[in-house]
C-alpha cells in the first residue's frame, strides 16, 4: 500500500447507522482512517473543519441530499473525490452525479471488493491530479524562464518568468518560432552546433544573447534538453534559462575596476604583490619588478614568494605565511629581501588575506624598502652611544630621587592609614559611651525598685496589712518594665565587650602592619594574615563603595619582607576601591581576594568588578608616574612600587588581566623557597 493511501481520511455519509458502520468497517480494513456523518449538513461541517481525502456519499438523505452536497463542493471549489452510494438504480440520477464531478456511482448493498477497489482507484487518481497540479504550478511559477517547443522550434509553452524577462506574453509567442528571440549576435555555426546537440538526444548548456520585445538585448544562461515520448522519439525540447544580464554588467564593471587597480598600483612607489595559498606569486606591480629584478616572464613561469627573501629567513617567512593564512597575529614584519641577482636589502612586509566569494584564496601585501631608514638608525645608534656616559652619570641621581619618591609614597600611605584608623576607633568608642550611659540609668532604676522592696519587707514584719504597698511595688515594676531592664543589662555589656574587641583587633593589625624590618630582610610570613590585617587597616577606603569577598586557602609561610608585601596588598585593594568608586554606582561593587598554592609558588589575586583597564593602558600601568586618576588623587607610583617589590625584590611575578565580562584582576606569585643565587 502506498504511503498516500495509508494516510487517507475517508468520510462516510449515510442516514443509516448500519450502512455507515458497514461501509466504515470495509474502508478501515484497507488501512484508512474513517469519519462518519448522518446527513448532508453535518457532512459539510466536517468537510469545513477537517482534512478529508475521500467522501463516500449517500444520494438520498433527509435535509441536504447527496447531490446538494456534491453541488456545494463544486460551488466552493473543494477538490475532494466523491463516490456516490445509492439504493436506487436510477440511471439519470447516476449520470447527473457523474456530470457534477462524482468519481463513481455504487449501488446498495455495497460489494466489499468493489468498494475497496473503487476507493483505491479514487485515491490514486486524486493523488495524480494533485501531483499534476503541483508540477504545473512548479513550472508556471518557477523563477527561471521555461520554454517548450516542438521539434521544429515552434513555441508551445512559456511560463510567467519568460514573459517577465522577454516582455512577450504567452499568447504573443504561442505558435511562433524561437527565431523571434534571435539577437543577431551569434553566428550560424553557433545555432548549428546547438541544434545538432539537442537533436542527437543530448543536453546543450551555454550562454545565449537574445532580444526582448522592446529590442533590448539580454544575456541568458541556458540549458536545453530533448523530451522523448512513449516511442522513445524526441517530441519536444525544453529550455530552462536564467537572465544573467546583471551578472554580465557586474563582470564588465569588475574588469574595468581591475584595470584601474592595476594602473593605480603601477603608479605606487612601493612593491605590491599577491600570492596564492601555495605561496606562488601571481601578481606584482611595476615597482615589484624594479625592486627585485625579476621579469614578467619569470613570474609567469613560477616564482615562489620565499625566493624573495634571504635563505636564512625563509623558514620564518613560511611560518608567518602560515600564521597569516590561519589569521594568527604576529608582530615581526621585518625581513631581509633578496633580489634576483642575490643582492640583500632590509624590507618591511605587511599582508592581509584574500577572499573570493567567501573562500580564502591567498595573501596580498605591500613591501617597503627600508634601506635608508636602516642607515639612519645606525647613525642614531652611534649618537646614542656617545650619550651613555651622561646617562650613567644621571642614573645615580635618578636612583636617589626614586628612593625619595618611594619614601614619600610610603608616608602618604601611612597618613591615609592613620585617617582610616581614627575613623574606625571613633565608631566603637561612641557606642561604648552611649551603652554605658544607658546602663547607668538602668542601674539607678533597679536600685529604686530594690529600695521599695526592702521597705515593704520591713512593713510586712511589723504589720500584716500590706496590700497598698504591694500594689505600689507592682505599679513601679510596670512603669519601669523591670523584665526588659534586666534583659538589656547583659546585652549592653556584650555590645560594649564587642567594641573593646574591635578596638583591640584594629590596634593589633596596626602593629602588625607597621612592624619594621630592614629593606632587604626576609622572614617567613603568613600572607593570609597580612591580607586580613590590610583589610582591617584599609576598611575606610572600600566600605562605602565595595563589599569584600575572600577565599583564602591554607598557605605555608613564605620568605618575604612583610611590610613591603602589606604595602602591595594595600595598593591593590585601594586601587580596586577607587576603580569601583569612579563608576558612582547606586549599590556597592565587589572586591574578591583569593590565595592558593602550587608546587613552587603561593598566589594571591585581587579582583574588582570595576570598569576594567583598556588594553592600551595596561601596557603602561607599572610604569612610574603613569596614572589615569585626576590630579591630586594618585601619584602614579603605587603600581610601579608594587611591581618593584614583587618582581625585583622578591623575584615573583605581578600580572594584570581584564576579563571580557569586565573588571580587573591583579595576580601576585611569590616563590615558596628562596633561590640562593638570587
Amino acid at each position: 500500500m502506498q504511503e498516500s493511501e495509508a494516510k487517507a481520511t475517508v468520510l462516510v455519509v449515510d442516514d443509516s447507522t448500519t450502512i455507515r458502520t458497514l461501509v466504515s468497517s470495509i474502508v478501515k480494513k484497507s488501512g484508512h482512517t474513517t469519519m462518519m456523518a448522518e446527513d448532508g449538513i453535518s457532512c459539510i461541517e466536517i468537510i469545513n473543519s477537517h482534512q478529508i481525502d475521500l467522501l463516500l456519499l449517500d444520494v438520498h438523505m433527509p435535509g441536504k441530499t447527496g447531490l446538494e452536497v456534491l453541488s456545494y463542493l463544486r460551488d466552493h471549489h473543494l477538490n475532494i473525490p466523491v463516490i456516490m452510494i445509492s439504493g436506487s438504480a436510477d440511471i439519470e440520477e447516476a449520470v447527473k452525479a457523474l456530470k457534477m464531478g462524482a468519481y463513481d456511482f455504487l449501488l446498495k448493498p455495497v460489494n466489499p471488493d468493489k468498494l475497496t477497489v473503487t476507493v483505491k482507484n479514487a485515491l490514486a487518481e486524486s493523488e495524480l491530479r494533485k501531483n499534476l497540479k503541483l508540477f504545473s504550478a512548479a513550472i508556471a511559477q518557477n523563477p527561471l524562464s521555461i520554454i517548450i517547443t516542438d521539434t521544429r522550434g515552434v513555441i508551445t509553452y512559456t511560463n510567467e518568468a519568460f514573459t517577465s524577462i522577454s516582455g512577450y506574453s504567452q499568447q504573443e509567442v504561442m505558435g511562433r518560432n524561437m527565431n523571434t528571440l534571435k539577437s543577431g549576435k551569434h553566428s550560424k555555426s553557433f545555432y548549428k552546433d546547438l541544434w545538432e546537440t539537442i537533436t542527437s538526444g543530448k543536453t546543450w548548456t551555454g550562454e545565449i544573447i537574445n532580444k526582448k520585445k522592446s529590442g533590448e538585448l539580454f544575456f541568458e544562461q541556458a540549458t536545453i534538453s530533448p523530451i522523448t515520448g512513449n516511442n522513445s522519439k524526441i517530441s519536444h525540447f525544453i529550455g530552462i534559462k536564467q537572465d544573467i544580464s546583471e551578472q554580465k554588467k557586474k563582470q564588465a564593471e569588475l574588469s574595468l575596476s581591475e584595470m584601474r587597480f592595476h594602473d593605480m598600483a603601477n603608479l605606487l612607489p612601493q612593491t605590491i604583490f599577491e600570492m596564492n595559498i601555495q605561496g606562488r606569486i601571481i601578481y606584482t606591480n611595476r615597482m615589484g619588478f624594479e625592486t627585485f629584478g625579476y621579469t614578467r616572464e619569470d613570474f609567469e613561469n613560477g616564482v615562489q614568494a620565499t625566493m624573495l627573501f634571504a635563505p636564512e629567513e625563509r623558514e620564518k617567512v613560511r611560518s608567518n605565511m602560515k600564521n597569516r593564512l590561519e589569521d594568527v597575529p604576529f608582530d615581526n614584519h621585518e625581513y631581509t629581501g633578496r633580489k634576483k641577482d642575490g643582492t640583500l636589502f632590509p624590507i618591511l612586509v605587511y599582508t592581509s588575506r584574500i577572499f573570493e566569494n567567501g573562500t580564502l584564496v591567498g595573501i596580498r601585501g605591500i613591501v617597503l624598502d627600508i634601506s635608508e631608514r636602516k642607515e639612519a638608525e645606525d647613525q642614531l645608534q652611534q649618537l646614542n652611544r656617545t650619550l651613555e656616559q651622561r646617562v650613567d652619570e644621571r642614573t645615580l641621581d635618578l636612583v636617589k630621587s626614586q628612593q625619595q619618591v618611594i619614601q614619600q609614597e610610603k608616608l602618604a600611605s601611612i597618613g591615609q592609614l592613620a585617617a582610616g584608623i581614627a575613623h574606625e576607633i571613633n565608631n566603637p568608642l561612641n557606642f561604648i559611651k552611649i551603652n554605658f550611659v544607658t546602663q547607668q540609668g538602668n542601674i539607678a532604676d533597679i536600685l529604686s525598685i530594690l529600695n521599695e522592696y526592702r521597705a515593704f519587707t520591713k512593713q510586712i514584719d511589723s504589720n500584716t496589712v500590706y496590700s497598698s504597698e504591694l500594689q505600689k511595688l507592682h505599679s513601679i515594676e510596670q512603669d519601669l518594665d523591670l523584665d526588659m531592664l534586666l534583659a538589656d543589662i547583659p546585652q549592653i555589656f556584650a555590645e560594649s565587650q564587642g567594641g573593646f574587641e574591635r578596638i583591640t583587633t584594629i590596634i593589633n593589625s596596626m602593629r602588625n602592619f607597621s612592624y619594621k624590618h630592614a629593606l632587604d630582610e626576609k622572614v617567613l610570613f603568613d600572607m593570609n594574615k597580612g591580607i586580613r590585617d590590610t583589610l582591617i587597616i584599609s576598611r575606610n577606603e572600600y566600605r562605602y563603595c565595595a563589599d569584600i569577598e575572600t577565599d583564602l586557602k591554607d598557605l605555608p609561610p613564605v620568605p618575604c619582607n612583610p611590610e613591603q608585601m602589606n604595602q602591595v596588598f594595600l595598593n591593590l585593594i585601594i586601587n580596586g576601591a577607587h576603580a569601583i568608586a569612579s563608576q558612582k554606582r547606586a549599590a556597592n561593587g565587589k572586591i574578591k581576594i583569593a590565595t592558593w598554592i602550587d608546587s613552587t609558588s603561593v598566589y594571591c589575586s585581587v579582583a574588582d568588578d570595576g570598569p576594567g583597564i583598556p588594553l592600551e593602558v595596561q601596557k603602561h600601568i607599572f610604569e612610574p608616574f603613569f596614572t589615569t586618576k585626576k590630579p591630586g588623587i594618585g601619584t602614579g607610583l603605587g603600581l610601579s612600587i608594587s611591581y618593584d617589590i614583587v618582581v625585583h625584590k622578591h623575584h615573583g611575578t605581578l600580572t594584570v588581566d581584564c576579563p571580557e565580562e569586565g573588571g580587573t584582576v591583579f595576580t601576585i606569585a611569590l616563590p615558596i623557597r628562596i633561590n640562593k643565587e638570587q
